[in-house]
């Protein structure tokens, strides 16, 4: 029986010695560089409206952030909430003289394209740039009447359809916190205002404020 007991002792002993790196390693979380995350966040987009006064418009999103030791790839899906109303002329062909046309304008959907950069070796927090472009959408968009004739509403179709979609150049910079799980970020974007855009009101640049959770699902790398 004292045997038993002492094997007993023995194999846990071995086992808890075998078991604490990996126990110890799995607290870490795992390494940042050369990684495949999948993300969720939330924040606000500052969007200028009509009087060129920044308004906060709330934010959710997804995004994939691939790593190499000094640089990788960041791609972000997401939808901003508002309602803002952009002006047309009533009838392109008269010009002013015909006065302007409200179009009532509700939330964007945005896809943002970067390459990043990750300045210095870090054991748990990770800084990064990037530069990419970011295409945005509004989601509705809803000329109000009344039309005088059919050529002032197909006018009026025809400027939603030419402005409601606009590529824009965009930098992204924060910071990732590697936790046992999951990591935690923060990241801010700016990017340049368009004049073909419906959503365009004479400022030059729109600012997102962003944070979330970012899982690891593996390796970004073959290691065969």
């Amino acid at each position: 029986m004292r045997t038993f007991r002492a094997l007993t002792i023995a194999a846990s002993l071995t086992a808890a010695a075998v078991l604490l790196p990996s126990i110890a390693s799995a607290q870490s979380g795992r390494q940042f560089k050369d990684a495949w995350f999948w993300g969720l966040k939330a924040g606000s987009l500052s969007l200028a409206d009509s009087s060129q006064s920044y308004k906060q418009a709330p934010m959710v999103g997804v995004d994939w952030l691939i790593t190499r030791t000094h640089g990788g790839l960041y791609i972000s899906g997401s939808q901003s909430f508002f309602k803002r109303q952009a002006i047309a002329l009533r009838d392109p062909v008269a010009g002013l003289d015909s006065g302007f046309r409200a179009i009532d304008l509700k939330n964007m959907r945005r896809l943002d394209v970067a390459l990043m950069g990750f300045p210095g070796e870090h054991l748990r927090f990770h800084p990064y740039v990037g530069v990419g472009f970011s295409l945005g959408q509004v989601a509705s968009a809803q000329p109000e009447g009344p039309f005088g004739n059919t050529d002032q509403a197909n006018a009026t179709a025809q400027i939603v359809q030419n402005q409601r979609t606009a590529v824009a150049p965009m930098l992204i910079g924060g910071g990732q916190y590697r936790m046992t799980r999951f990591s935690v970020f923060g990241q801010a974007t700016v990017v340049a205002s368009n004049t073909n855009f419906l959503l365009y009101s004479g400022k030059p640049f729109d600012f997102g404020i962003e944070f979330g959770l970012r899982y690891n699902v593996g390796s970004s790398i073959d290691r065969n």
